[in-house]
């Protein structure tokens, strides 16, 4: 699976990179239904695509959309008056939660090799994941237009890249590049 172009040009703004990022989102759920339905009909269990759904979830989805979210901005918006205790920040804070939680549910159904259980589990994950892009979408990217004045959009920009870029030096350190010895 293909999170995406990690890179993105100075003529989007930071809300054009979430919504982005949404697209790779339900492009990745998409393919999760599709192997559901596979699940479903008796094919193999293909371990390896669970795995990078797993890998998906953890890099990119929790590790670098969430936190763009979390880190940036809910506290930008939470800076110009939203609560960060009741309203579409902490609603959208606990879903972050409730996606994690079937994230690792999806892993411990796979562990145990439960055809069954994978697929209805898959399905929670999927609708929870669905419903969340919607309600960012449609929500949260629209009054983040309104609170947020320009200056703070071209300041979540940035931290985006630089978060981004942090994402790609973790990466590289936890994946190192190994060169064949011979030639």
């Amino acid at each position: 699976m293909d999170a995406g172009p990690l890179y993105w040009t100075s003529s989007e703004s930071a809300i054009d990179v979430l919504l982005a990022e949404h697209q790779t989102i339900l492009e990745v759920v998409d393919e999760i239904e599709r192997e559901c339905r596979r699940v479903e009909d008796g094919s193999a269990l293909r371990e390896p695509f669970w795995r990078d759904v797993l890998r998906f979830a953890d890099e990119f989805d929790h590790g670098l959309h969430h936190q763009k979210e979390e880190q940036l901005l809910f506290p930008a918006l939470e800076r110009v008056g939203l609560s960060p205790d009741q309203g579409p920040t902490a609603v959208l804070r606990d879903e972050h939660r409730r996606i994690r939680f079937w994230r690792l549910r999806l892993e411990q159904t796979l562990v145990a090799r439960d055809r069954t259980r994978l697929a209805a589990t898959a399905a929670s994950y999927v609708d929870v994941l669905r419903t969340h892009v919607m309600k960012e979408n449609q929500i949260l990217f629209p009054l983040c237009r309104r609170l947020l004045d320009e200056a703070t959009l071209a300041t979540l920009h940035r931290e985006f890249r630089l978060l981004a870029a942090d994402q790609r030096v973790h990466y590289w350190l936890s994946h190192p590049f190994e060169l064949s010895a011979g030639a």
